[in-house]
């Protein structure tokens, strides 16, 4: 029996940069998903260090790190193998002022697009929950209803 629990978390901020009706997405290039903007905690790093180091790694733009918007946890398998992750989102700000209509990618596996929020259900977003909460209203969503955590574990299968 193949083991299904992982061997660590993963602790990643990502960012939700909003420019009008669109969000940020960053793509996977050859597994054609897309997420948040962002990447793993080093350890001695605070979330928001790592975010705007990220972004400045990634596509080379500097970033305000504003308010923590949502957390959340997510356990799931990918390619065969027991994954485990913490994402913390926050509100970013592009430092130098209006985001680009175009944002660079500095590296070959990832590309940078806009995309309209309602268009996200095609867009190959992950992970799921985070998905929902940007359509349910996102950081504009009535927070007395709602939580800044979010606990999903993918059923599995087989």
């Amino acid at each position: 029996m193949p083991n299904t629990t992982p061997r660590k978390i993963e602790y990643i901020a990502r960012g939700l940069a909003v420019q009008d009706s669109r969000i940020l997405l960053c793509r996977n290039i050859e597994h054609n998903v897309a997420y948040l903007p962002g990447g793993h905690v080093d350890p001695g790093e605070t979330a928001a260090e790592a975010l705007a180091r990220e972004f400045q790694e990634e596509c080379g733009l500097r970033v305000r790190v504003g308010r923590f918007l949502i957390a959340n946890e997510h356990i799931f398998t990918q390619r065969g193998k027991p994954r485990h992750e913490w994402n913390v989102v926050f509100h970013v700000e592009q430092a130098a002022g209006p985001w680009p209509e175009i944002v660079p990618s500095l590296e070959d596996d990832l590309a940078f697009e806009w995309c309209e929020i309602a268009a996200l259900p095609e867009s190959g977003f992950l992970p799921a929950p985070l998905l929902a909460w940007i359509l349910a209203g996102g950081p504009e969503a009535d927070t007395s209803t709602s939580d800044a955590w979010i606990t999903y574990r993918e059923p599995q299968t087989g």
